[in-house]
């Protein structure tokens, strides 16, 4: 990461319905991907060592959940465990997905081997965004729904 210092989001939301967020951080640009994916509106900066950032207070138990993740021990080994088996390796995570979306791994495993691939990168892509978000991502993966950006 560079010495810049980043805008992130759109100061799109009341002024009177916010909550504020500001902590130390090497992890600013995977904590704006997921709360951009979970819809959150909020507006703020980071750099290499800090994240600073506003967001409507409607989704304050979505952004907390994302903000604990980023902050917790296990932080650091999720994504050692998400570095290591993407690609093809991948499916090391599904039971993990399975669990997620209320299956067993059988079931997932009956699936054509592309949707399995399909869902547990997706999940390798959202697994910082809060739990309802991963679902409604895997199940909009597993029922071949598109999204466009």
């Amino acid at each position: 990461m560079s010495d810049y210092v980043f805008e992130i989001g759109e100061d799109n939301f009341p002024k009177f319905n916010r909550e504020y967020v500001s902590m130390n951080t090497s992890e600013g640009l995977r904590i704006t991907i997921a709360l951009v994916v979970s819809g959150i509106p909020f507006s703020g900066h980071f750099d290499k060592n800090r994240i600073s950032f506003a967001y409507d207070a409607d989704y304050k138990s979505a952004a907390q959940e994302i903000i604990a993740k980023a902050s917790s021990e296990e932080f650091d080994e999720m994504l050692r465990e998400v570095k290591e088996h993407s690609g093809q390796d991948c499916l090391y995570f599904l039971p993990t997905v399975a669990n997620i979306l209320r299956m067993t791994v059988g079931t997932l495993r009956n699936r054509p081997e592309d949707i399995q691939l399909t869902l547990c990168k997706h999940y390798t892509d959202v697994w910082l965004c809060d739990e309802d978000t991963i679902k409604r991502e895997l199940e909009d993966v597993l029922m071949l729904r598109m999204k466009t950006f």
